[in-house]
C-alpha cells in the first residue's frame, strides 16, 4: 500500500489525506491490503482446497509445532471460524496471503490471543508452498499486517514465538523490526530432538518511528 512521496522507512511511503477515509476506501475495494510482493484479503471457505494443497507436507510443518496431518475436515473447520473471527470478539483475525501480482494463493497470516486490557497480540505467518520460501513474500506479508497491527487494530505490541534454528524466518522477523525477547531452552521437539524456542516482540512505537500515521506499506 504505497501511495504519495516515499519516507525514510523502505517498507512504508507517505500518504496524501486522511488515514480513516483510505481505510474506508481499502475495505469499500473487498478489504485488501498491499505490500510490494503480496495482498492480504480476507478468508473465504472457497480457499480450503488452496489450504490443502501444500499444508500436509513436512518442509511447510516442521516448523510450527505440530508436523502431524491435518484432514481435509479438520481445516475446514479452522477455515469457518476464520472466515466468522473478529478481533475484539474472538480475539483472533486471519488473512489470506496472495501473490501481488498472480493473484496465487500463497498461505495465511494472523494475529491471535488479541488482548484487550493490554492491546497485544501474537503473530503468525505461513508461507504454504516450499518453493516460495525464501523469496521474501513472508516478509512483505509480515510488515502489512503489522502495519494493520498497530495503524488499523490500534495494538500496543505484537509478539511471536518462532524455533531458534529457524534462521530463515528469524532473519526475515528481525528485517520487518521485531526485536528478541528471550529464549525457552529446550521448549519444541521437531527432527528428532529439543530446540530453544525464541521469543521476539515489537512495539507500535518502534513500528511507527519507521513507518508513522499517514504512511502505507504499498500501493495497490
Amino acid at each position: 500500500m504505497r501511495l504519495g512521496t516515499e519516507g525514510s522507512y523502505p517498507h512504508c511511503i507517505s500518504v496524501w489525506g486522511d488515514v480513516p477515509d483510505l481505510i474506508r476506501n481499502l475495505h469499500a475495494s473487498k478489504a485488501m491490503y498491499f505490500g510490494k510482493l503480496v495482498k492480504l484479503r480476507a478468508p473465504e471457505m472457497t480457499d480450503l482446497e488452496h489450504v490443502m494443497k501444500y499444508w500436509n507436507t513436512y518442509q511447510s510443518r516442521r516448523f510450527l509445532g505440530s508436523a502431524i496431518p491435518m484432514s481435509e475436515t479438520t481445516e475446514k473447520q479452522w477455515l469457518e471460524r476464520a472466515t466468522t473471527a473478529q478481533p475484539w470478539e474472538q480475539g483472533s483475525m486471519v488473512l489470506v496471503i496472495e501473490d501481488k501480482k498472480s493473484g496465487e494463493f500463497l498461505g495465511t497470516t494472523s494475529l491471535f490471543d488479541i488482548s484487550k486490557p493490554f492491546r497485544r497480540a501474537e503473530f503468525g505467518v505461513a508461507i504454504h508452498n516450499p518453493e516460495k520460501h525464501g523469496k521474501g513474500y513472508g516478509t512483505d506479508a509480515t510488515n502489512v499486517t503489522l502495519w494493520i497491527a498497530f495503524h488499523v487494530l490500534g495494538l500496543r505490541s505484537v509478539y511471536l514465538y518462532v524455533m531458534a534454528q529457524n534462521k530463515r524466518a528469524i532473519r526475515s522477523y528481525e528485517k520487518a523490526g521485531f526485536k528478541h525477547a528471550g529464549v525457552f531452552r529446550k521448549a519444541m521437539f521437531s527432527d528428532g530432538e529439543y530446540h530453544d524456542l525464541a521469543a521476539m516482540d515489537i512495539l507500535c512505537e518502534e513500528f511507527l518511528e519507521e513507518c508513522p500515521p499517514g504512511q502505507l506499506i504499498a500501493e495497490s
